[in-house]
């Protein structure tokens, strides 16, 4: 009996490949998560914003841009919620939070992450609130660590490509 073509090398290679294009879809913006993620994340984003009791424009900027979801679809009590923690510079209560879609948490921690680094001015206690609300989604003090990490690597990445693109223009304008 000859071999089958569903036992050729050829046809596991495309059965692994198929098997390997359904990755989980990727959270890229904020109105993809749960409404209760989403209050949950804006309240995070500010205690680490407001953990030094600086606001600064670059984090009024973050916070615009990542909130700009609630302009459709949350109330105005919600809103000026947050519009107020930010000027009173009063840290919000953040409860523990269940988050069952594996994509929804890593979105969450990437904005949280990345709100520690938006005035280019890492804190010590930016860092604590980050980990302090990464422990309430359930993530191991070891994974938070990887991802400030990573993230802390990624600023220093972005920061080196921003002077030497200030030494290139320096260099052609003379």
């Amino acid at each position: 009996m000859s071999p089958s073509y569903a036992d050729s090398p050829v046809f596991e290679n495309q059965t692994q490949n198929k098997l390997m294009d359904t990755k989980p879809k990727k959270i890229k913006y904020m109105h993809e998560l749960l409404t209760a993620e989403q209050k949950w994340l804006a309240k995070a984003v500010v205690s680490v914003i407001l953990a030094d009791n600086i606001v600064e424009d670059s984090q009024v900027a973050f916070m615009k841009k990542m909130s700009k979801v609630f302009l459709k679809e949350e109330s105005k009590e919600t809103l000026e919620e947050i519009i107020r923690l930010l000027k009173t510079k009063e840290l919000p209560e953040i409860d523990k939070l269940e988050v069952k879609d594996p994509e929804h948490l890593i979105f969450m921690l990437n904005t949280l992450v990345s709100s520690i680094f938006v005035n280019e001015n890492q804190q010590s206690v930016e860092v604590k609130n980050y980990f302090d609300a990464g422990l309430k989604l359930g993530v191991t003090y070891e994974v938070l660590m990887l991802k400030l990490t990573y993230q802390k690597e990624r600023f220093r990445i972005k920061m080196a490509q921003k002077d030497v693109d200030q030494t290139i223009r320096k260099i052609v304008s003379g």
